[in-house]
């Protein structure tokens, strides 16, 4: 009998083990699943926070290009009279867009497609109008150069004129691409402002 009640003893002291180290294990893997399950939303958070820091920078980017455009060119691209064109010198020599290229691998984190296309396009359309004030520039170099030049060859005249009529004709391409981008900043604008104020 001595032998039977130790090996019910032993039985029922591993049996108590076990279910010891079942019930602490279970403990463990829970407090380690919310542990884990806390981090991944704390990560979560700071991703949301890096996203919509972005996304108020690129607010912030596209509204201040946007009033200085403005200010500096754009009314008079838009009371440009018919058959006029930009017979000046746009200076255009950085970077304008630092906030979008800094980020542009990022632009896929914004969950809204909307906001996220809206951002890609303006952003391009943009730079197609620095663009455009570039190469009129070139234009316009080419047009000032026939001017300065001495008139002794029988076409000055008619390449003068060949030259303004580019200038006026690439002038009807800078007001459309004008119009055409002020609404992709307005929509831009307008979509920042609303996830903001959601």
């Amino acid at each position: 009998m001595g032998l039977s009640d130790e090996l019910l003893q032993k039985f029922v002291s591993l049996l108590t083990a076990l279910m010891g180290a079942l019930v602490g294990g279970l403990f463990s893997l829970r407090a380690s699943s919310r542990a884990h399950r806390f981090e991944m939303a704390k990560e979560h958070r700071r991703e949301e926070r890096e996203v919509q820091n972005m996304l108020d920078s690129i607010g912030v980017e596209i509204g201040t290009l946007w009033f200085f455009h403005m200010n500096r060119i754009g009314a008079m691209v838009e009371n440009l009279p018919e058959g006029g064109a930009f017979e000046f010198y746009y200076p255009l020599t950085q970077d304008y867009f630092t906030v979008y290229n800094t980020n542009a691998g990022k632009i896929g984190a914004v969950k809204d497609n909307e906001l996220r296309e809206a951002i890609v396009v303006c952003y391009n359309k943009c730079k197609k109008i620095v663009d455009g004030f570039k190469y009129n520039n070139v234009l316009y170099k080419d047009y000032r150069d026939l001017l300065l030049m001495p008139a002794d060859s029988p076409n000055h005249e008619a390449y003068v004129a060949a030259k303004h009529l580019e200038l006026v004709d690439y002038a009807k391409i800078v007001v459309e691409d004008h119009f055409e981008v002020k609404g992709y900043v307005e929509k831009l604008l307008n979509l920042l402002k609303n996830r903001v104020g959601s």
